[in-house]
């Protein structure tokens, strides 16, 4: 979908802010403690609340799952708030149930919880806008936890934090009312292909894990849990610092530092469950880095799913990461007094070890296995509903005429032809077709391969404003098939996110082996030149001076770099070819980001182009 230019109202944000926390604070407050304060006298202590940690686990990833099923845009209000009702519904029902009762509740509880969390995830870009969506998602995260931790809430029965917390429900089902989305496009970052989503999905289970554990531990032994929580002044100021710590962790986020929000969060954690284990967690640094690692790590596994905006990969990471790393960090340490060191060795191995891969794979050098790996768990074959929109699309193709100015058949062994538009292909498959796209290509270029050289970002720009992406393309809008219920526009984009897929190892090996003539890298610069062609081909995105501010930067799904300040993104720090890997980029752009590139540019233009910006960014 389309990314809204303009900022949202203060009331969809503020609504934005509100089921956050209500969503959150019913976690904290009943589903993760006071639920199972309550099951303690029925079930006969905590060794045998695990079977109904099981169902409590098994109804929050069947609602999860079954919210990504159903989730539909236009019906988000109606399906949020019924996930809030079921919610308060739920929590209301453990008052009065006896044991038989409880399995049911819990149930309940887990898939009103599962539904609500994956429900609002998916359409929280859609509602507040992704510019400061980070800040929303610490802003509602912050107040959860403060006031969970407002004394008179803290020291609450587990009735009474019930009744809190089905209070609290009621509240988001208010807060769903007023949160309309608008239109807004999925992230197309690397973050969310096979591997990232694999990666971030080990990180926030890892992460969860030790946290559920410590705090069950906390909670469960007297001495540590007079240290941490013990007093009212106490639980002030781990309000207040909860808050801090996850409102500093949503500028980190919109600032795109996921990864190191990610790992300060380990190493407070960490630092904190270590002083604990020492018997020092009356010092006051000690409750500082557990409730700011806490608050950091929790914003981030609100925002990770909502700035992407995709129901499935929220179903899977809250099912993954959320309930099945929640429950095993709780049912693990049921008979523990202490935080296991090998629970903070085992966890931080794994985050530093995903971290560390990630980093590696944005830069194009994820290990193979890793990759199959990832593709295997996160990528599963299409579903036929994702069939079926690809092949509206093709039929979109063909209805628009774009078979009129556009082939889909690179001709074998002409150079310019698989250097500009990727490796050719049998020319059998293309027969094979029905009907076969060869096309014409009289007016545009060829899109055999376009789905590995253009993101769904660019395709869906281009096709609604093409002079704004391409200055001087004679390519009409095609605006219309964007409109409101119309989704003739995104059947389009995801047919051509198709076209060329099986490619694209061949033509990363194709762009690995191109360089600039030696005649092009020894033309001596020509800084006008180079801006005259900076200023038409590059800003509308980048800006006139490279700050990443042009006119269509607010509808990426990640900000261009700027060049005066930020570190490049897709190159090493010391790249020994430095020149040639830019001229790469802007003449290839980088697959799976919006960065296009710009076949079209001979050598000299290309190299002119790289040394203006290197000058920009020194």
């Amino acid at each position: 979908m389309k990314h809204a230019a303009n900022p949202p109202s203060m009331a969809p944000v503020v609504a934005t802010v509100l089921a956050i926390a209500a969503t959150y604070g019913y976690f904290l407050l009943f589903a993760e403690f006071a639920l199972l304060e309550l099951a303690k006298p029925l079930f006969g202590g905590e060794a045998a609340l695990r079977p109904l940690l099981a169902v409590l686990c098994g109804g929050g990833v069947a609602g999860s799952l079954l919210a990504a099923w159903r989730f539909e845009a236009g019906c988000f209000r109606g399906a949020l708030a019924a996930g809030f009702v079921g919610c308060a519904l739920s929590a209301a029902a453990t008052l009065s149930v006896g044991r038989t009762g409880l399995w049911w509740a819990a149930a309940g509880v887990g898939m009103s919880l599962g539904w609500t969390t994956v429900t609002l995830s998916s359409g929280l870009r859609a509602v507040a806008g992704a510019g400061r969506l980070g800040l929303w998602c610490g802003f509602g995260t912050g107040l959860a936890y403060a006031v969970s931790n407002v004394p008179a809430v803290f020291a609450a029965t587990p009735q009474l934090q019930t009744m809190i917390a089905l209070s609290l429900a009621l509240l988001g089902g208010i807060a769903a009312s007023f949160m309309q989305p608008g239109v807004s496009e999925v992230a197309e970052t690397p973050d969310y292909k096979s591997v990232g989503m694999f990666l971030w999905s080990v990180i926030f289970l890892a992460l969860v894990w030790l946290d559920s554990a410590g705090f069950y531990v906390l909670q469960h032994t007297y001495a540590l849990r007079a240290q941490t929580w013990g007093g009212e002044w106490t639980l002030w100021g781990n309000a207040i610092t909860h808050l801090l710590g996850a409102l500093l962790a949503g500028f980190a986020l919109d600032a795109r530092r996921s990864g190191g929000t990610a790992l300060v969060a380990l190493v407070l954690l960490v630092s904190a469950d270590t002083l604990l284990n020492r018997g020092v967690g009356q010092f006051v640094g000690t409750r500082m880095c557990y409730t700011m690692g806490v608050s950091a790590y929790s914003v981030a596994l609100v925002y990770y799913p909502a700035i992407g905006g995709r129901p499935w990969p929220a179903a899977r990471l809250f099912s993954v990461a959320g309930w099945i790393g929640s429950a095993l960090g709780i049912g693990m340490v049921q008979d523990l007094h202490a935080i296991p060191v090998g629970f903070i060795g085992l966890a931080s191995g794994v985050v530093f070890i995903a971290l560390a891969v990630r980093h590696w794979s944005l830069r194009g050098r994820t290990a193979t296995l890793l990759i199959g790996l990832g593709a295997l768990c996160f990528n599963p074959r299409p579903l036929r509903a994702d069939e079926t929109n690809i092949a509206r699309g093709r039929e979109v193709y063909l209805a628009e005429g774009c078979i009129n100015c556009h082939s889909q058949y690179v001709r074998p062994g002409v150079a310019q032809e698989v250097l500009w538009w990727g490796p050719a292909r049998p020319l059998a498959e293309t027969l094979a077709e029905t009907p076969p796209l060869i096309g014409l290509r009289r007016q545009g270029p060829d899109l055999m391969n376009i789905g590995n050289r253009r993101s769904p970002d660019w395709q869906r720009l281009h096709l609604i404003r093409p002079q704004a992406v391409s200055p001087g393309s004679r390519m009409p809008s095609y605006a219309y098939l964007f409109q409101a219920d119309d989704g003739r526009g995104e059947s389009l984009v995801a047919y051509l996110a198709t076209l060329g897929s099986e490619t694209l190892p061949a033509r990363l090996q194709q762009v690995a082996s191109w360089s600039p003539t030696a005649e092009a890298m020894a033309a001596p610069f020509s800084p006008t030149d180079a801006r005259q062609q900076f200023g038409q081909r590059c800003a509308s995105c980048h800006g006139i001076d490279g700050r990443g501010d042009g006119p269509l930067a607010v509808q990426l799904s990640l900000k261009p770099p700027d060049f005066l300040h930020d570190n490049w993104r897709h190159l090493q720090p010391n790249e020994p070819v430095r020149e040639v890997a830019l001229a790469r980029i802007i003449k290839f752009g980088v697959p799976g980001t919006v960065m296009a590139g710009h076949e079209y540019l001979d050598d000299f233009s290309v190299v002119q182009l790289v040394r203006f910006v290197e000058a920009m960014h020194r």
